[in-house]
Formats: C-alpha cells, sequence, structure tokens
C-alpha cells in the first residue's frame, strides 16, 4: 500500500517544473564572482548558496520577493520577473556595506581567533532563521519535570512544549533541510541524473523528491566528494525503480474481492 500511495504520488502529481520555474543567477561584486553568498526565496520559504563562480539556481515564480546577503555587503532584495525566469543567467551584483575594514590589523591578528587560541573546538554554527527560533524555544523534556520540586522547570520550553510551537519549528527546521538538500542535488547533479539513468527534467524533480525523503544523506551532505554522491545516486535509483515497479504490480494486480450471486 505503501509503495501504491508513492507511486500515485509520483505518476499523477503535475510534474513541479510545470508550476514553479528556477531562477538561474550568479552573484557578483561586479567584476569577481561571491563564494557563498546566500540566497533566500522569502516566498516560498527556500534558501540556497552559491558556488565559487558565484552561480546558484533557486525554485521561484514571478513576484516572488529574493533577498541575496553576503558578508561585508549590503543586502539584495527584489522581485522575481518573467523575463529573469526566461534567462539562461541573471547577474546579480552587490555593493559594499560602506563599512571600513581595517586589513592590516585584520591580517597582524588572523590567528587570533577562539578556536586557534583553544577556547572553542570549532567555530559555532551559522543557525538559520526558523533552526535560531527552535534553539530559542527549547526543547522540553518530560525528565525535567522532576525540578518542580525544586522550582527549577524551565517555563518558557515549557510552553513551547505545550502550545506546540517546538513541534512546528521542528516540521520547518526538515522542510527547509530537504529544500535546501534537493536544491543542491538538483544544481550540483541534474545533468548526470539525465546522463546516467535517461530522466528528463520533470522526472528528475519526482527522483530527488524520493531520494530526500527516503534515504539519509547526513553523511556525505554537505561535504561528500563527487563519486561518492554518485554512489549513493546509484543505491537510490535502484530503489526508485523497484518501488514503481512494485507500485504499477499492486496496481494491475486482480482485486482479492468476489461479488456474491
Amino acid at each position: 500500500m505503501k509503495h501504491l500511495y508513492l507511486f500515485i504520488f509520483l505518476i499523477c502529481t503535475v510534474p513541479a517544473g510545470a508550476q514553479v520555474s528556477v531562477f538561474r543567477g550568479k552573484v557578483t561584486d561586479g567584476a569577481q564572482p561571491l563564494e557563498s553568498a546566500h540566497i533566500l526565496n522569502l516566498s516560498k520559504q527556500l534558501q540556497t548558496i552559491s558556488d565559487a563562480e558565484g552561480n546558484f539556481t533557486l525554485r521561484a515564480s514571478v513576484a516572488d520577493t529574493l533577498v541575496v546577503t553576503f558578508l561585508g555587503y549590503r543586502d539584495l532584495s527584489f522581485r522575481v520577473t518573467q523575463e529573469q525566469l526566461e534567462k539562461d543567467m541573471t547577474e546579480l551584483v552587490m555593493t559594499g556595506s560602506g563599512i571600513p575594514l581595517d586589513e592590516v590589523t585584520v591580517e597582524q591578528n588572523r590567528g587570533l581567533d577562539p578556536v586557534a587560541l583553544g577556547l572553542i573546538s570549532k567555530r559555532p554554527k551559522k543557525l538559520r532563521t526558523n533552526e535560531r527560533k527552535l534553539k530559542e524555544a527549547g526543547d522540553f523534556k518530560a525528565v525535567q519535570l522532576l525540578g518542580i520540586v525544586g522550582g527549577g522547570v524551565p517555563l518558557i520550553p515549557l510552553l513551547n512544549k505545550i502550545t506546540g510551537r517546538t513541534k512546528r519549528l521542528k516540521k520547518r527546521v526538515a522542510m527547509e533541510n530537504e529544500n535546501l538538500l534537493q536544491e543542491y542535488l538538483s544544481y550540483h547533479y541534474s545533468d548526470y541524473i539525465n546522463k546516467q539513468f535517461g530522466l528528463e527534467e520533470e522526472w528528475i524533480d519526482r527522483f530527488l523528491y524520493y531520494a530526500v525523503i527516503h534515504h539519509q544523506w547526513d553523511d556525505l551532505y554537505p561535504n561528500g566528494n563527487k563519486e561518492q554522491f554518485h554512489f549513493r545516486l546509484i543505491q537510490v535509483y535502484q530503489d526508485f525503480t523497484k518501488a514503481l515497479e512494485e507500485a504499477v504490480k499492486a496496481q494491475q494486480a486482480p482485486s482479492n474481492t468476489t461479488t456474491g450471486g
């Protein structure tokens, strides 16, 4: 039954490409590409980062609001147009924030950061909006109820647990992570999937949706090498085709119900 539902979703849904286009952009400072610029689609709550050449792709529709941010530069915000979606690439030029940086001082003290000094083992992860909200909300555990005796029960996490806010934030973070992973795989491996498996664009979207939902990528994303991702995609494709075959068999199997005479 599970595979039948999967088959119905994959076969009967309208291809994502027919509903939402892909914005292809390049982030620069007017002369040089900017790597690791953050691009957010506010309208769809999707985000990605630019690669070493400043290039990125992000699902978008006409009138969606995109925001581009990069350290030391002014935020760039604009509404997507049909013309931009039809382009092979739209250059997004960032301008300096106007805050002067003392390059000499930075160079002299480059090694004097918390990691180099041994104060922390690694730099803290930069949290996205929903991740930050989840951290601030706290994650109340039942064992914390034991603190009632001493009056030490954390009130805010408890209220967020009761109202369901923590659960909603966890779901948002999970969806953000899934969207980012699918965008990453689509940008870097769509050509490979097309050539290796012969899937066209609409089926690549469905395949990647299956890959993100039904497989773990924590061991590869985002630091795995190309060969590791290729091998994992081959494994996913084998499961994907098997699931489709089982769904087709289930749909074609004769019904076990009989009608009385």
